[in-house]
């Protein structure tokens, strides 16, 4: 009998442990216990390590009412993940030539040119002149001015006014038309006095749109998408992937999960049919193993196939520098103790304490609770995909990077 359980013993180490060595049951055992302790329903965990996928698994419920097992191509509201992938796509038009990352964004979008500046005087709004235009690195870095809602609440009724309130903004036409919407909206700031998370991402999703003479979906498929093989990431899933998208749960009561009612918040949105909206800041879904595709491409210099770049190695220097000085990037009303790049956040030496990432890692995530990490140093990536909401996870989101970490380095 003792030999029995020895050998049981033996296997399920094996099990939780794969061919490098890595033992990866504090992972397992974290995510299950959000999931018994219903702070999640379920999610997908993927790492790369030097090159090799040390860890791809799945956990609980896509969907609890079904009783549908989440999988490993189960497909998520990515949310802000979008924008690194736009902002990829954008860069890829900067190294052709075809804009410069300082140019005035009012010699592409006129409507531009007289934007002015909100500033409260006591209890009023008064409007200014801006100090200078607004570029396409300050649209990148999130320095632009142009906000959200949420981000500058004491502007609540100007984004009420100019109808740039609702999440993903899905009720425009397209993005020409919320572009010209948001050109019309005073800033919140000058451009370049500080970072301000929101709209941007949106006006260079127009830009590629202008550039490229083509909806951005089209663009995205074709630059991004079709040469990495990323054959499950859309803004609006084909019918036939649909039923692979993941519920969106909301805590119910103090220990229970409950699906968001569609009618209060619209998170149905990859479902629509037909739309000619395409959300640059947050509208993409994807899985795991498609975003890999994309930050691997990333990590090994833009290359993907064959001595093919999906962009050169240059402009990915520029990608990921800091681009906010000694400023830090501002998000939810929080400073950061990291940095933040054109598109992503950087890790800084006094951010190493978050997750013990090295300087210089990219990272971002979405507001239904995905994150990415890339470790340049470490030649690692993990993708931690759940599905809730608000976005409340990052404790947890950081603590399972901080594990993913230990458990490397303890290999090496």
């Amino acid at each position: 009998m003792a030999k029995r359980i020895l050998v049981v013993l033996i296997f399920s180490y094996l099990l939780q442990s794969n061919s490098y060595g890595q033992n990866f049951a504090p992972i397992d055992s974290t995510i299950s216990a959000e999931i018994t302790n219903k702070n999640i329903t379920g999610g997908v965990a993927l790492i790369l390590h030097n090159g090799k996928i040390v860890y791809d698994k799945a956990f609980g419920f896509a969907d609890i009412s079904l009783q549908k097992s989440m999988t490993t191509e189960s497909v998520f509201r990515i949310a802000s993940q979008t924008k690194a992938i736009v902002s990829i796509a954008f860069l890829q038009l900067v190294q052709q030539g075809k804009i410069s990352l300082d140019d005035p964004i009012e010699k592409y979008i006129p409507a531009f040119k007289n934007q002015q500046v909100a500033q409260y005087v006591g209890d009023s709004i008064i409007f200014a002149a801006k100090n200078r235009s607004i570029t396409p690195r300050d649209l990148l870095s999130h320095q632009s001015g142009i906000s959200s809602a949420d981000e500058y609440p004491k502007f609540s009724k100007l984004f009420m006014q100019y109808k740039l309130n609702k999440s993903l903004n899905s009720e425009f036409e397209n993005l020409e038309a919320e572009v010209e919407q948001i050109a019309k909206m005073p800033l919140v700031h000058q451009p370049g006095e500080r970072f301000s998370y929101g709209l941007s991402t949106n006006v260079i999703g127009r830009l590629i749109e202008i550039l490229s003479k083509q909806p951005l979906d089209k663009y995205l498929r074709a630059n991004i998408f079709k040469p990495l093989k990323m054959t499950d990431t859309y803004f609006y899933l084909p019918k036939e992937k649909q039923n692979r998208l993941v519920k969106v749960y909301m805590r119910s009561g103090k220990d229970s999960l409950t699906e968001v009612n569609t009618n209060l918040y619209s998170v149905d949105y990859p479902l629509k049919e037909k739309s000619t909206y395409f959300s640059a800041i947050g509208g993409l879904v994807s899985t795991t193993h498609d975003y890999l595709r994309f930050l691997n491409c990333l990590l090994n210099n833009g290359a993907y196939a064959n001595g093919k770049h999906l962009i050169n190695k240059s402009i990915l220097e520029m990608f990921w520098t800091n681009q906010l000085g000694d400023k830090t990037f501002i998000f939810g009303g929080i400073k950061s103790q990291n940095n933040f790049g054109l598109g992503v956040g950087l890790t800084t030496k006094e951010g190493t304490k978050i997750n013990n990432a090295s300087i210089g890692s990219f990272f971002w995530g979405g507001a239904f609770n995905t994150a990415y990490m890339v470790d340049k140093n470490r030649k690692l990536i993990t993708l931690f995909y759940f599905q809730r909401t608000p976005f409340v996870l990052p404790p947890l989101l950081s603590k399972l990077e901080k594990m993913t970490i230990n458990i490397i380095d303890k290999q090496n």
